[in-house]
């Protein structure tokens, strides 16, 4: 009887046992399963991320390119007409001489000629998507020269500082990235009026791949969030007399040297009191089998 109930008791143990390592394997599987779920949710939540991204710049880029044909079509039918304009318009400007306030309305004509001119340019930089003549150039030399351009545009009381570290060599086409720098250059000018600064520095980094990086820095009102998401977008402006072509402009650039650009700015109100301004970064990579950094 009582080796019956021993064997009785011992039986009812491993039931337990057998009943704490199943739930225990239950419990272990359970927890797994949980972390598994919430790694697909994230997964999930990422890739859906990535979908409505890379839709946003599909459609982006479709508008682009109608907008860039657009935009090539309507250049080319008004430039010769234009010309012709801004022709008659010198001459009448010669004529009048001796009147003047007539000669000074027919200055505005030829103002207002040179001014659509400039458009139909950009829009025809733009539409055409700018290629590259890659050569040898300093970067350094580049900003100067462009600055040069600037300082007469510019407000007595503006503040250009610079800083160029390092190196400024690389390979690119010096026209076009003359042109980037300029439009950057004009709206930070533009942003900061008088008393403000605009700061200009280059650096080299290199993280696996060597990039110059120059760095345009204002003290202006800064961008809104709302609006830095639509700053590259062709016709774009917060400008009275913008084109809103400036920036899109200096994208298609970048993007041409196989470069990118990076923003941020603090706009006034935005709760970041010790920053106000905007800041546009060009990365564009340099070749180190150029042996230009030898």
């Amino acid at each position: 009887m009582n080796t019956e109930l021993k064997e009785f008791e011992l039986k009812e143990a491993d039931k337990e046992v057998l009943l704490n390592d199943a739930f225990a394997h239950f419990k272990a599987a359970s927890t797994s399963l949980e972390l598994r779920y919430k790694s697909l949710e994230d997964q999930v939540e990422r890739l859906n991320q990535e979908l409505s991204e890379k839709s946003k710049f599909m459609e982006r880029t479709r508008r682009l390119v109608a907008m860039g044909e657009m935009g090539a079509k309507i250049a080319h039918e008004i430039r010769n007409p234009l010309a012709s304009i801004g022709i008659f318009s010198s001459l009448l400007e010669r004529e009048l001489s001796g009147d003047n306030k007539k000669r000074e309305l027919a200055g505005h004509i030829s103002k207002g000629v040179k001014t659509l001119d400039n458009l139909l340019t950009n829009m025809l930089l733009f539409a055409r998507s700018p290629e590259p003549a890659r050569y040898r150039m300093d970067i350094r030399s580049v900003l100067e020269g462009t600055l040069l351009l600037i300082d007469a545009q510019k407000g007595e009381n503006v503040v250009i500082e610079k800083n160029y570290a390092g190196s400024t060599v690389i390979k690119g086409d010096e026209s076009l990235l003359a042109q980037a720098f300029f439009n950057l250059l004009i709206n930070a000018v533009d942003a900061v009026g008088a008393g403000g600064v605009v700061k200009v520095s280059t650096c080299l980094h290199k993280n696996g791949s060597t990039n110059m990086k120059v760095i345009i820095e204002d003290t202006g009102v800064g961008i809104t969030q709302e609006n830095i998401d639509r700053i590259f977008d062709p016709f774009f402006t917060t400008k009275d007399q913008g084109t809103g072509l400036g920036l899109a402009i200096v994208e298609s650039i970048i993007k041409s040297h196989g470069g990118h650009l990076e923003v941020e700015s603090y706009p006034a109100g935005s709760g970041k009191q010790e920053r106000r301004g905007t800041t546009f970064t060009v990365i564009l990579p340099v070749d180190d089998a150029e042996g230009l950094y030898e």
